[in-house]
């Protein structure tokens, strides 16, 4: 068999991100989380994915005898549209631009910067592409509302290049190699809350604090005595607990004792 199966890819997560402002900062790389001014759109339609269309003027021209000379092109368009399943701030921002929560009128669609994340569950790793000037987004079709289904919406979001006919910044992450969590025990008494921090180690040996990471998940063994939020740890009861980070399908772990 040709070819690198591990070039393959099963996209098996997604989001969209949203800054209203056209000056927002877009992140480091891929492996720094969204800052302030980006906000998600919330739950995704995995079925629908995203979908890009390309659209553009073209042009053949032949000589006598059917021979194809020349092609033109221009008036290139590109549109990426996504289905959101949640009804919040962000989304009802999407569907009715310029509408307040008291008033729903005509809509007036802004630009905004736009972000797509996809990640491979098998590696670990993921992808982004952060439009490089802006986007306008509408709703694509009806907006879907019964009984039998969960509500949804499809967005379509036309990307317009920058000058120099940049559409996207992309950011590749790269493979965590490693994961610690610090201090490696921890101490506190009933009702005080301590900080744990996670780094994450990258191939190319740089290291990454990963503990307000999205994708970082937080658990304790022993939630009766421990619980944990984003890193902070706080005491319930007397007694011990495993609290453990995860992050791309690596762990790892603080003891706690609480008196």
């Amino acid at each position: 068999m040709s070819g690198n199966t591990t070039n393959a890819r099963l996209w098996t997560d997604a989001d969209v991100w949203i800054a209203a402002s056209l000056t927002t900062p877009n992140p480091t790389d891929a492996n720094t989380p969204f800052g302030a001014g980006w906000t998600m759109a919330g739950l995704l339609s995995g079925d629908d994915g995203m979908p890009e269309s390309r659209d553009e003027d073209t042009a053949d021209y032949y000589a006598w005898g059917g021979i194809l000379v020349r092609s033109s092109r221009k008036n290139f368009k590109l549109t990426k549209k996504f289905s959101v399943l949640e009804d919040n701030a962000i989304t009802r921002g999407l569907i009715w631009p310029g509408s307040t929560s008291t008033q729903i009128v005509v809509p007036k669609p802004g630009p905004v910067k736009i972000a797509f994340e996809k990640r491979d569950a098998a590696t670990g790793l993921w992808v982004r592409r952060i439009t490089r000037n802006y986007a306008i987004i509408t709703p694509d079709g009806d907006i879907d509302e019964n009984e039998s289904d969960l509500s949804k919406a499809t967005l379509a979001a036309v990307i317009y290049p920058d000058s120099g006919g940049v559409l996207f910044d992309r950011q590749d992450s790269q493979a965590v190699t490693a994961l610690a969590v610090a201090p490696a025990t921890k101490a506190v008494t009933v009702g005080q809350v301590g900080a744990l921090t996670a780094t994450a180690t990258l191939a190319d040996s740089s290291t990454r604090i990963v503990t307000l990471d999205p994708q970082c998940a937080w658990t304790t063994s022993a939630a009766a005595k421990a619980t944990v939020q984003y890193g902070y740890v706080t005491g319930v009861a007397a007694g011990t607990a495993t609290v453990t980070a995860t992050y791309q399908g690596l762990t790892a772990s603080c003891a706690v004792t609480v008196s």
